[in-house]
């Protein structure tokens, strides 16, 4: 739809030709540097009804590549063929959308304007970011082959303290390299579905200590009491993950000392992280669990992320009990597997 219909810039064959191209597609006056024209397309694309964009220059849908939009549009008048170029659109919204932009100069009514063809490049983003994520999953697998070879040339080592920590080392490596295969098999980091097994807290005592560092490489105490008391159904290398995720983000924030208590409650086992850092920063808390660039020292970041999404894939959950000067305190709840199956069951009626 041509947006000045009261100028008469073109007949309805026209209008319909415009209206009724697949790409978002604008038309700009350059005498006044304003939109003339758009069809739906690019207003469902930028988010702008016809009327917003008749008041907007194309400045204000790339307000951050000023610079780069004159060059282009004054290529374009001085070419009078189809340009392209990559320009990131603002969307209504004040989100930036990927974007191509190609461009031609065309008249109507004897006068000449800039027809804009917007491409929409988030799926050509997306597609090329996994590849790379690809690319760099197989090579890491590879290194970590390497790596798990040098650890069974450890294993046979006479030293029993070092045949123990070569069989740490397996362990850890295998662990990447399956989440590396799983990555590479389903083109995603979605987390595989538990493989529960039954194992107790002390089972993991040792590897926690081992990911953390020795006491004075880390300068920090993980304590566990009564752990092999405490039973887990679950799968061993998420749990492991999970707190090796609170751990070290307790460590992070400044942390010198972390507790694991675990208990039994109802046929779920629930494990409480309590360390003696300074506290969550509250506006860290409103987006505790979400995928962010967590701030300086907070220990916010990725890892609670992906802790949450661990406990959540075995029918639990993770929540922040309390927090403040005198530390923090995480809860993980893990349902053993007829707990999370009796509550899948349908109600009968």
């Amino acid at each position: 739809m041509i947006l000045i219909e009261s100028q008469s810039l073109a007949s309805e064959s026209v209008c319909q030709i415009f209206e009724e191209l697949y790409d978002p597609a604008l038309l700009i006056d350059p005498e006044t540097g304003t939109f003339v024209g758009a069809n739906n397309a690019a207003c469902e694309f930028l988010g702008y009804s016809a009327e917003e964009l008749a008041k907007l220059s194309p400045a204000d849908i790339h307000p951050h590549e000023i610079p780069r939009l004159d060059a282009f549009i004054f290529s374009v008048q001085q070419e009078g063929r189809w340009i392209a170029d990559d320009l990131s659109c603002r969307t209504k919204r004040g989100g930036l959308l990927p974007a191509q932009l190609r461009a031609t100069l065309v008249r109507i009514a004897d006068r000449p304007y800039v027809l804009a063809i917007v491409h929409d490049r988030r799926d050509a983003e997306l597609a090329e970011l996994g590849r790379s994520i690809r690319k760099l999953t197989h090579d890491l697998r590879n290194t970590m082959v390497s790596s798990r070879l040098m650890s069974d040339r450890l294993r046979r080592h006479e030293d029993p303290l070092v045949r123990q920590s070569a069989e740490l080392i397996a362990r850890s490596v295998d662990r990447a390299v399956r989440m590396c295969q799983q990555t590479l098999e389903v083109g995603s980091a979605r987390e595989a579905q538990p493989r529960r097994e039954r194992f107790t807290l002390a089972d993991l005592t040792t590897e926690l200590n081992a990911a953390i560092g020795p006491g004075e490489v880390a300068r920090a105490q993980l304590e566990v009491p009564h752990a092999d008391s405490i039973e887990l159904d679950a799968d061993f290398d998420q749990v492991f993950r999970i707190l090796t995720n609170l751990i070290r983000n307790a460590l992070a924030a400044g942390s010198r000392f972390v507790r694991l208590m675990g208990s039994m409650q109802d046929g779920r086992t629930v494990i409480d992280c309590h360390d003696d850092g300074p506290g969550v920063p509250e506006e860290i808390q409103r987006r505790l669990f979400v995928e962010k660039p967590g701030g300086k020292g907070v220990g916010a970041g990725l890892g609670l992320a992906i802790a949450w999404e661990l406990a959540r894939n075995h029918g639990g959950d993770l929540t922040l009990v309390e927090t403040g000067p005198a530390g923090t305190v995480f809860r993980l709840v893990l349902p053993h597997r007829s707990v999370e199956l009796a509550a899948a069951e349908p109600t009968p009626s």
